[in-house]
């Protein structure tokens, strides 16, 4: 994942599309857990809402595989086909913890190459 390459397709340098696609990370991972929540419970209404929220940022960020993946999962809870999104749910949950490795490494290289003695930080 380019976070350089993603941030320019939206008008964003690689920083600020940082601080957003950690913050629908934050976000994200908080409606995947009511998606998930409603779905155990069969509320059609609560899963579509947050699937639809899911999606729309993924969207917006240009993280369509996210973005495509979740419209699937709207489409079956819409359609009231609760037990057919298992599957995508899975995928759904990889998909966010690969963009939190994504992130994570991203920062930790850059922790690396940083040098308090370097007069270029100082």
């Amino acid at each position: 994942m380019n976070l350089k390459a993603l941030g320019e397709k939206i008008g964003f340098d690689e920083h600020e599309y940082r601080e957003l696609a950690e913050l629908f990370l934050e976000t994200g991972m908080a409606d995947f857990h009511r998606l998930k929540g409603a779905i155990d419970m069969g509320d059609v209404q609560q899963a579509a809402r947050s699937a639809h929220t899911i999606k729309g940022a993924a969207g917006n960020l240009g993280i369509m595989n996210i973005h495509d993946m979740v419209k699937r999962i709207e489409l079956a809870v819409v359609e009231n086909r609760l037990d057919s999104v298992v599957g995508d749910m899975d995928l759904l949950k990889g998909s966010f913890d690969a963009l939190s490795r994504v992130l994570n490494l991203d920062n930790r290289a850059k922790l690396m190459l940083y040098s308090p003695d370097d007069p270029a930080n100082q």
